[in-house]
């Protein structure tokens, strides 16, 4: 394969080498690709596996549009891939449409193959309209025809996260097993985020990156917006405070087109992102005024699933403790400053109201917050740094709040921990900072005191390591000479693997 056409996907290593299974097995294929709109599903299936196959049929869902136009479309595109642009008989059901790919397809491979034939159904809960029977169609041509073709490669692909995890990858019936792989397309890390500008001959700093994906996080779309040559202040500036940018009504559109209308999914992000330690499950029932149960689970589930929230397990504690925590950067940066903002900003089309804003304490009180979310998304990174990847590692948070009316009892909170199956635990206080960083005489015995709580509380016998992870480093002192054993920089954020 040419080199310039695997270097028009920056980063992806792991769902790379996915599809380069997926290609190569000598047996039929199904594979299953979801994530959050904007993320580049589309782009990596096309750019990745294209060049590589014999035959490359897509086809594309419209949005709320009628089973006879979306079956009009399929016809289209049979007529153009497999019968050299010659009308075919109009589609009057799924099951005849998909059994006229399955001929053209047999037909095809009889003439022999050398390379896979790739069949791309793209955003598949668009043309699965309702009572269309697309899935049980899909359903019964893969089991019956398509699966026994080795040289066949099926794809499916969807926005609709709930919508994928109900149909397909947690199906209880139709295509359930059907699946044999599957990739969860999240945004890309600061690593991937930095590949992805520089190829798009947008050169930044470390640190002028990392506040970009404070505002934008990962996602490729968002990052496309952005322009060289201007700062990063500047750019979220026009991206997310200008009437003409494409992020300061995203939001809204966003949580609809992943999870339909209902509403409950933007309640709980909400909810959750109030809370700056992550919020227990018991809390965010009353905070929302639902209740308890599968659904709301399963709620949970699909933020998950979709990349907006993590579930973090307090050290000690088990999983009926577990808090959720935002770590979507968009969504936190929407839900605190653009959403927030003056409606005249909007209306005035000024991009300049953001420069102001960035430098105020409010802001960098709250990115130190953001900032948190972000190590919490690239804790293979840091863990990496500290050298334990091959060492058995639980990741995980920590809190302690004394009981009420004990004034000698002092809290304590941990943002993230590594107890390691060495005897070892290290605990991670990280802090953003636009200079190298100093521990004063007052934080040191702030962190002294929270060693102490921890080893008290937890009665661990492992020795418990201080680790600092910051954006330029710790400047040593007399007050973090011994007490800090590891530092973790910004630039090992962007390690990639």
């Amino acid at each position: 394969m040419a080199r310039s056409e695997t270097q028009k996907i920056s980063g992806r290593r792991r769902e790379k080498e996915i599809l380069d299974g997926f290609l190569h097995s000598p047996e039929a294929e199904f594979l299953a690709i979801y994530g959050r709109r904007r993320v580049g599903k589309t782009h990596l299936i096309r750019e990745y596996c294209s060049p590589r196959a014999e035959i490359f049929f897509s086809v594309t869902g419209q949005k709320d549009a009628p089973l006879v136009t979306q079956l009009f479309h399929f016809k289209q595109q049979l007529e153009q891939t497999f019968y050299g642009g010659i009308p075919l008989p109009g589609l009057s059901s799924w099951d005849t449409a998909l059994a006229l790919m399955a001929d053209a397809v047999e037909n095809r491979v009889k003439r022999g193959v050398s390379k896979p034939v790739v069949l791309f159904l793209d955003e598949l809960p668009w043309l699965a309209t309702p009572r269309s029977r697309l899935i049980q169609a899909l359903d019964h041509c893969w089991n019956t025809r398509l699966s026994r073709i080795p040289a066949v490669r099926l794809v499916v692909c969807g926005s609709a996260a709930s919508w994928m995890l109900e149909h397909l990858i947690q199906a209880k019936g139709g295509l359930h097993n059907r699946v044999t792989r599957r990739i969860r397309l999240d945004p890309f890390t600061l690593g991937e985020s930095r590949e992805f500008l520089e190829a798009r001959r947008a050169k930044f700093t470390p640190l002028q990156i990392l506040e970009l994906y404070i505002a934008l996080g990962g996602v490729p779309h968002y990052l496309k917006q952005v322009e060289a040559g201007r700062s990063a202040a500047q750019n979220i500036g026009g991206i997310c405070f200008d009437k003409n940018g494409i992020l300061f009504d995203e939001f809204p559109r966003l949580f609809s087109s992943l999870f339909g209308t209902s509403g409950i999914h933007e309640d709980l992000i909400r909810a959750i992102a109030k809370s700056r330690q992550g919020i227990l499950r018991d809390d965010l029932i009353r905070a929302v005024k639902t209740t308890s149960g599968g659904r709301l689970q399963q709620r949970l589930n699909e933020l998950l699933e979709a990349g907006f929230i993590t579930a973090l397990t307090p050290y000690g504690y088990k999983g009926k403790y577990t808090a959720y925590r935002l770590i979507d950067e968009y969504a936190g940066f929407y839900l605190k400053w653009v959403e927030a903002a003056p409606k005249g900003v909007f209306a005035k089309g000024s991009a300049d109201y953001w420069l102001g804003k960035a430098q105020t304490p409010g802001y960098r009180a709250w990115v130190g917050n953001a900032f948190e979310g972000i190590c919490l998304k690239h804790t293979p990174q840091i863990m990496k740094a500290l050298r334990i990847t091959g060492v058995p590692t639980d990741v995980g948070t920590w809190r302690y709040i004394p009981r009420k009316n004990d004034s000698m009892d002092h809290g304590a909170q941990v943002d993230l921990l590594f107890d390691r199956a060495d005897g070892v635990i290290n605990l991670c206080e990280l802090k953003y900072s636009q200079d190298v960083f100093q521990v004063d005489k007052r934080y040191a015995e702030e962190l002294k005191e929270k060693i102490l709580i921890f080893e008290k509380n937890t009665r661990t016998r492992k020795d418990v390591f201080l680790t600092l992870v910051t954006t330029h480093g710790l400047k040593r002192n007399a007050w973090s000479e011994d007490l800090v054993h590891h530092v973790v920089t910004m630039d090992a954020l962007f390690e990639q693997d």
